[in-house]
């Protein structure tokens, strides 16, 4: 199958695997993958210095640029040093992935 039909899990449980570990291959794991990806988005289109993440403000510590690559690397299930300031944003979120 195509990987542009599979589901964001799927994806995701890739992702995992070729993270070495570093982001665990369950769901719940999963659910939060799927915020931060989602704040990483917005942090991706703005140009602003703070984001806004369930009525809380944050500095952002990462740029659009980088965004964008993390974005594009979780598209092509790509783990790479890029991929890991996923991180950075969870932290700050304080969720685990």
């Amino acid at each position: 199958m195509e990987k542009r039909l599979w589901h964001d899990y799927a994806k995701y449980l890739v992702l995992a695997d070729n993270s070495n570990s570093k982001i665990k291959a369950n769901y719940e794991n999963f659910l939060n993958f799927k915020k931060i990806k989602e704040v990483i988005n917005n942090i991706a289109f703005t140009d602003k210095s703070t984001y806004s993440y369930e009525g809380n403000i944050y500095n952002r510590k990462i740029t659009s640029m980088e965004a964008k690559t993390i974005l594009n690397n979780i598209g092509d299930c790509v783990w790479s040093d890029k991929t890991d300031l996923m991180f950075t944003v969870a932290s700050q979120l304080k969720l685990r992935i």
